[in-house]
């Protein structure tokens, strides 16, 4: 598509580390009333737990999605009040809630508000229904989802993130991440498990719509201003009534990410920029398009080399 040539990826879930957004929240106003929302929304002190720890209080589900969000649209919002602007946005999981702020569909601040109420659904959806997720890497992307469609009940699991041509997480039950695990290894795959808490993505996560739902009502939803992606679909979106479906869809549909990354790549985007912590991103990319040019910022000194880099786009 003529135009379009930057992308801002944001990530989720596993990308955290303490001493994230720090240097931020010194250096930038934006960055301190993104991370006050996170407080109030979180009912606790998601500033002190990003900054100093203990990583197990930050990594806890109803903290870390608030926090991961702010940090997220902290470093979004410095890149843009200084001229390094996306042409088009997407998120990974919990990311997509950054990707709706980047777009224009949400303010920033109800970005944080739905994080905290999604992060509080889902841990509390997984305290009821316990279960984790594994990562099957090293066998073909279509074959790993037709045997775990045949292997496994949707009830008791399936297919959650489609990160790459031969990366497939997978999520549902102790028990069946472990008949999962049996199975994919007698085939010749490495199948890592994942340090999560719950089964994101899976049926056990229906309990989490409901009081989502709840929430996701009381905000506003515009049309995006910029071309935006979606998990549930992998396609791009533009009517506020089908993001907002796709929103609560997303809690146990599966992430595709690599129908995600495809149509970034057939819209022109050339460039691809990780916006918030970690480089979790970056590598899932890599998997899907090798010679794809991608950037990550998630310090200050990150976002002052990006300011630099993105001024010679324009010469």
């Amino acid at each position: 598509m003529e135009g379009i040539r930057t992308a801002f990826l944001f990530p989720g879930q596993g990308s955290q580390a303490v001493g994230m957004g720090a240097d931020l929240f010194r250096e930038d106003p934006a960055a301190r009333i993104l991370f006050e929302a996170a407080n109030d929304a979180a009912g606790a002190d998601v500033t002190t737990l990003c900054f100093k720890g203990p990583f197990e209080a930050l990594s806890r589900t109803r903290v870390l999605q608030p926090a991961i969000t702010a940090v997220d649209l902290a470093c979004r919002a410095w890149l843009e009040s200084h001229g390094v602007t996306p042409d088009a946005a997407a998120g990974h999981s919990l990311g997509e809630l950054s990707a709706l702020a980047c777009t224009g569909c949400v303010a920033d601040v109800d970005a944080v508000r739905l994080a905290a109420a999604r992060g509080t659904a889902m841990d509390d959806a997984a305290q009821a229904i316990p279960g984790t997720m594994i990562a099957v890497v090293g066998l073909d992307a279509e074959a790993v989802i037709a045997d775990t469609a045949a292997l496994l009940d949707r009830a008791e699991g399936g297919v959650a993130n489609l990160n790459g041509p031969d990366q497939v997480v997978l999520s549902g039950t102790v028990a069946a991440m472990d008949k999962a695990a049996a199975h994919f290894e007698s085939k010749g795959a490495r199948c890592v498990p994942l340090a999560v808490s719950g089964a994101w993505h899976s049926e056990t996560m229906a309990p989490a719509e409901a009081p989502f739902q709840a929430v996701l009502d009381g905000i506003a939803i515009a049309a995006p201003i910029r071309r935006l992606y979606l998990n549930v679909t992998g396609a791009a979106a533009t009517d506020p009534g089908a993001i907002r479906a796709a929103l609560v869809g997303q809690l146990r549909n599966p992430v595709r990410w690599v129908d995600i990354v495809k149509g970034l790549m057939a819209d022109g985007v050339t460039r691809f920029v990780e916006v918030g912590p970690g480089k979790v991103l970056r590598g899932t990319l890599r998997r899907i398009w090798p010679d794809a040019t991608a950037y990550e910022v998630h310090s200050v000194g990150d976002l002052v080399a990006m300011r630099r880099l993105a001024d010679s786009w324009k010469a």
